[in-house]
């Protein structure tokens, strides 16, 4: 069975390098609509480089298409490394980045101290929406928020079970959307810097596990839920799951991008710090 899933990923691979190479380089979009709402209409992105196939390349214009007046500023590993380091070298969230084993967890990290920082949207490169992200919540929203269909093994408490819209699914954090200095980036990038100790040099059957529950969909529903219990949740729009079926998981073609960077998911028995 592994002799014949080599050969079908050596096929995939060649196939895709005649059908979608040579790969598109994608630049920055920028808006000077004016806007009135509390979320900086600026979409944050980052990737080891800025280099995609055809066919992803396409679906991301697609999904800028429909949020054209919303600025799209993709951070390559470069630009995202000097960023941490002119904004976040005084803070010890630095020390965990420059620490942190994969490129996807550098991602997490960077993705919640931007927000933080400038406010604004985030999203996966490889992830997207159908509709305009602006149209899923208010001007006045402070935080803007979707599930997954996954459920949380670890249940939320009985005094927030009535404000949580889907109580037993984790908060997702492919796409988000902030004010500056709102408290939930805060409080992410605080709990990777407590917690981070208990992952360093310790061997993981699956990367990808301890990953998720540092410093994305684990870390991040414990967060929102903490968040719950202790502040006014007025203003935070929970956009249903996937973005009420509107947000797009994984975009055509998306897969090319990792015959340059290894996903991680691939990966067994590393240590992830």
């Amino acid at each position: 069975m592994n002799s014949l899933k080599k050969i079908e990923k050596f096929f995939d691979y060649y196939i895709k390098r005649i059908t979608e190479y040579p790969l598109k380089e994608l630049k920055d979009q920028i808006s000077n609509e004016t806007h009135n709402q509390l979320i900086p209409p600026c979409v944050y992105q980052t990737w080891e480089n800025k280099f995609f196939g055809k066919t992803h390349y396409q679906e991301i214009l697609k999904f800028r298409d429909v949020n054209k007046d919303l600025s799209f500023i993709l951070f390559d590993k470069t630009a995202r490394d000097e960023y941490m380091e002119k904004y976040w070298s005084s803070h010890e969230i630095h020390h965990v980045y420059k620490k942190v084993k994969f490129g996807v967890m550098k991602s997490d990290i960077f993705r919640h101290c931007i927000l933080y920082e400038r406010g604004g949207y985030y999203f996966d490169i490889s992830k997207g929406c159908r509709v305009s992200i602006k149209s899923l919540h208010e001007k006045d929203t402070e935080a803007f928020l979707s599930n997954e269909p996954v459920e949380c093994i670890i249940p939320p408490s009985e005094k927030i079970f009535p404000l949580l819209k889907f109580p037993h699914n984790n908060f997702l954090t492919w796409g988000l959307g902030f004010k500056k200095n709102h408290l939930i980036p805060k409080m992410m990038i605080e709990n990777i810097v407590n917690d981070y100790k208990f992952y360093e040099n310790k061997i993981f059957f699956k990367p990808k596990t301890a990953v998720l529950s540092l410093t994305a969909t684990g870390q991040f529903t414990k967060v929102v839920r903490s968040y719950f219990e202790n502040y006014d949740c007025d203003n935070i729009i929970q956009s249903g799951v996937y973005f009420d079926n509107k947000g797009i998981f994984s975009m055509k073609g998306c897969r090319v991008r990792h015959h340059l960077v290894q996903s991680y998911a691939d990966i067994r028995n590393e240590r992830v710090i």
